[in-house]
């Protein structure tokens, strides 16, 4: 078999979504959609959601033994894989360390209420399995936007589980959406996301502007004219806002990838906060 007949079987979908940091790593099939799929403004709430079998995953991950070639990290694909059963993880986690013994980190994408779900012991044994990072989609600190947006968590679990990842030794790395509260709750966003990610210890952060996708709740909404959209420029202005009152205790890097719909500023918080909002305020100075 080649390759290319390899990946074939490997992955049911022609496109797989993972986090931009997860770049090198190898890539399972775990599961697809998410669990929750409620949120207003995702694409994801599209998604078809299922569970693959573990049968069909342990065909897959002798599949990946064929082209891992040495990567130490595995990411599991599906929006948030981590709302299995502890024991079908631990399951995976086995097969994968009988078939792919190079692989010394195993990653994927959460929700909190996923994290907070599981006991101290399952979270515990997960972590000690392999599972040492996290992907988890905060989006606002504000629970007037989680509630309007039916995100299904608020700002103190979030915390929560921030809080016992930092207990059980996960790193774990954030997304937060700018705009997700429209004009009217800009400043709120703003002012209460800066409060929570200062109040946890993500590896990363990852911003990325808020898209209005056809045929969400959301994109609805908006159509409507029940959710106010901002421009890409005053969406800066309140990540710009964000970023000020942000006071992060330990290093972590911080991206945004969708700035103005041209740019990607990044750096390393605290040392270089005040080098990206230079950044900004040259992009802003240059834009009307």
């Amino acid at each position: 078999m080649t390759r290319e007949e390899i990946f074939a079987k490997l992955y049911d979908d022609e496109v797989v979504y993972r986090s931009p940091i997860e770049n090198a790593s190898a890539l399972l099939e775990v599961t697809k959609g998410c669990s929750w799929g409620k949120c207003l403004f995702c694409d994801f709430i599209r998604d078809e959601k299922a569970f693959i079998p573990l049968e069909r995953i342990e065909e897959k991950i002798k599949l990946l033994s064929l082209v891992i070639d040495g990567n130490e990290r595995l990411y599991f694909l599906g929006c948030n894989p981590f709302c299995l059963d502890t024991g079908v993880l631990m399951s995976i986690l086995d097969m994968v360390h009988r078939e792919l013994p190079s692989v010394k980190t195993v990653s994927m994408y959460a929700r909190a209420d996923d994290v907070n779900r599981k006991s101290d012991d399952e979270l515990r044994r997960l972590n000690a399995g392999g599972i040492l990072e996290l992907h988890i989609g905060i989006e606002s600190g504000s629970d007037r936007i989680l509630k309007f947006h039916n995100k299904g968590e608020t700002a103190k679990e979030l915390k929560r589980a921030f809080d016992r990842l930092d207990s059980f030794g996960y790193y774990y790395h954030v997304t937060v959406i700018p705009g997700l509260g429209g004009r009217r709750l800009s400043e709120e966003h703003a002012v209460k996301t800066a409060e929570l990610l200062s109040s946890i210890n993500p590896v990363s952060i990852w911003c990325i502007m808020l898209k209005l996708w056809p045929d969400t709740p959301l994109f609805k909404l908006w159509e409507r004219g029940e959710f106010d959209a901002m421009t890409p420029r005053e969406v800066l202005l309140e990540e710009r806002r964000m970023l000020s009152l942000m006071d992060m205790k330990n290093s972590c890097l911080y991206t945004d990838s969708t700035v103005l719909n041209k740019y990607t500023i990044l750096g390393e918080l605290p040392d270089m906060k005040g080098k990206l909002l230079e950044s900004i305020d040259k992009l802003l100075s240059e834009t009307e």
